[in-house]
């Protein structure tokens, strides 16, 4: 039955990822409650969430956020369950949810501006316009790299941006749950495309292209590991760091909230609030430390 769920969430438009996701987290969630139970089950009760919920936070010790994802990945599930005639009534997700689950201590992990300009400087080095461009568009949209790979020619549109409205923008096609959604280009990404269009191979429309064809996400984390060691940085940057880099930098720069859920196709201004409008712990000391006391 979990086979059926996961076909039917890929036919709603979710991706591989994502399905495998949920699939990992119903299969942990059944492994739990034979253990409970003693016995297999294929339905699932209110009860058995709650107790699930205790188990994670108390014995598994996870953090809100996770535990509060794998449950709803359960919860999706029953209710599949419920259209399947295997479960009676659908259980309410608000009544199962660990509560507080946002951790204000959290800080989200970016690349500082210092590593940054030595990764920029290392890869510019190298003079490879393909990795030049796909740092300029990681840090310079936000795009998630299942996006970046997608991207196609007939996608990326670059004007001299003579008219009012008339911007330079990557329309991203294949955005999470299907979304469509126009990015838009600042010069140092517009160059590097430029540059970088000029000495593309031909022969697909994938903008991206190695040399046994269009590159992968794979081939992407392992340029951008390649330049973090030769630049020395301490941290390897992946293409979500990149991601989380763009999002703070737009709000610290003053950003409205929902321009930059826009620009990175986060589902809700809420996620941007969640994730990205928070304080670090420079930003705590260095508001301590202005007291007049």
């Amino acid at each position: 039955m979990i086979d059926k769920f996961e076909k039917a969430l890929l036919a709603d438009g979710k991706s591989i990822l994502t399905v495998k996701a949920y699939g990992n987290d119903i299969r942990q969630f059944f492994n739990w409650l034979k253990g409970s139970l003693g016995f297999e089950s294929e339905s699932i009760t209110e009860t058995d969430v709650r107790e699930y919920r205790q188990y994670l936070n108390l014995q598994k010790k996870l953090k809100p956020t996770s535990i509060n994802r794998k449950l709803k990945s359960v919860v999706s599930y029953q209710r599949f369950l419920v259209r399947e005639g295997i479960c009676k009534e659908p259980i309410q997700l608000k009544k199962v949810l660990l509560k507080h689950a946002i951790d204000l201590n959290h800080e989200i992990q970016t690349v500082d501006k210092q590593n940054m300009y030595r990764l920029k400087r290392t890869i510019e080095a190298e003079n490879n316009k393909r990795d030049i461009c796909i740092y300029y568009l990681l840090f310079g949209t936000g795009i998630r790299v299942s996006e970046l790979v997608n991207i196609e020619i007939d996608d990326v549109h670059l004007t001299d941006r003579n008219g009012k409205n008339n911007y330079s923008y990557i329309l991203v096609r294949s955005g999470k749950g299907n979304k469509s959604r126009k990015v838009n280009l600042n010069a140092a990404a517009v160059n590097a495309l430029r540059e970088y269009l000029e000495i593309r191979p031909r022969g697909t429309n994938k903008l991206l292209i190695g040399q046994r064809g269009p590159i992968t996400r794979l081939t992407v984390n392992k340029i951008l590991d390649k330049y973090s060691r030769k630049a020395q940085l301490e941290q390897r940057v992946s293409p979500h760091l990149c991601r989380h880099t763009f999002c703070t930098d737009l709000i610290k720069s003053g950003s409205d909230p929902k321009t930059v859920a826009l620009l990175s196709g986060h589902s809700s201004v809420d996620t941007i609030y969640r994730f990205y409008v928070s304080s670090t712990a420079e930003d705590k000391q260095r508001a301590v430390d202005s007291l007049q006391i």
